[in-house]
C-alpha cells in the first residue's frame, strides 16, 4: 500500500537521490533534517513558481485599493495572500499592468479577476510528479551541504531538469494553450523598439 504523501516522503525522495540515508521525520535533531527542514518551503514556492501548475493554480476576483497609484495607472490590486505569481488577468481591453511587490496596478476598473499560482504547502494536493519534480529540486539544492560534493550537485541538478520537463508536459496537456493577443498598444510600443514581448503572466512592461 503506498504511503500518504508528506513532507517527509518527499524530504526522503531527496535522500535518497542523493544515495544518504532517510529520516523520520523533518522535525527530528539530525542535521540532514533541519537542513531540509530549512530549505523545504523555499524550494517549494520557487518550483511552483516555475510553471502554471495545474493543480495550484486558483482565481480571485479583488476589490481595488482605497488607494490608487501616485502617477501612471488608475487602480491597485493586493494580490492574495497566497498568490506565488499572477497567471492571466480578465483583461479584453488589452489594458497594460505592472506587478510592483504584492499590488498588480493597472488601468482596469475593479473587480479584477485575476488567474494566478497558489502556494500549496499540503503534499496530498500536489500532482504525483510535481512531487517528484519538487524532490529533485530539493535533492539538487541540498546536495553539497550534504553531500560535500559538487559531482552530485551537477548530476542533480540534471535529475532535477529531466524531472521538471516530464512533469511539466503531461500538466500543459491539460487544458487549451493560452492564447496571447496582440493589441494596438503593445504594436506600437514594440515598432517603436521600447520592448520584446513577455511570456504571460509576468505584466506588461512600460
Amino acid at each position: 500500500m503506498a504511503s500518504t504523501p508528506s513532507e517527509t516522503s518527499i524530504a526522503n525522495a531527496a535522500l535518497v537521490l542523493l544515495g544518504e540515508r532517510t529520516i523520520n521525520s523533518l522535525e527530528e535533531s539530525s542535521k540532514t533534517a533541519r537542513l531540509l527542514k530549512e530549505r523545504f518551503d523555499e524550494v517549494r514556492d520557487e518550483e511552483l513558481r516555475r510553471h502554471p501548475w495545474n493543480f495550484a493554480t486558483k482565481r480571485a476576483s479583488l476589490a481595488a485599493d482605497a488607494t490608487a497609484p501616485l502617477w501612471g495607472f488608475d487602480n491597485a490590486f493586493t494580490m492574495p495572500v497566497d498568490c506565488l505569481r499572477v497567471l492571466e488577468l480578465d483583461n479584453p481591453a488589452r489594458y497594460p499592468y505592472r506587478i510592483e511587490g504584492r499590488k498588480i496596478i493597472t488601468d482596469i476598473g475593479a473587480p479584477l479577476n485575476v488567474e494566478y499560482t497558489s502556494q500549496v504547502t499540503d503534499p496530498m494536493q500536489m500532482d504525483v510528479m510535481f512531487r517528484q519534480s519538487f524532490a529533485a529540486a530539493l535533492a539538487a539544492d541540498v546536495a553539497e551541504a550534504v553531500t560535500g560534493s559538487t559531482t552530485k550537485v551537477a548530476a542533480m541538478i540534471d535529475i532535477r531538469d529531466k524531472k521538471w520537463k516530464a512533469s511539466r508536459t503531461p500538466d500543459g496537456q491539460e487544458h487549451s494553450p493560452r492564447r496571447i493577443e496582440a493589441s494596438e498598444w503593445l504594436d506600437s510600443r514594440e515598432e517603436a523598439g521600447y520592448l520584446n514581448r513577455v511570456p504571460t503572466g509576468e505584466g506588461t512592461p512600460l
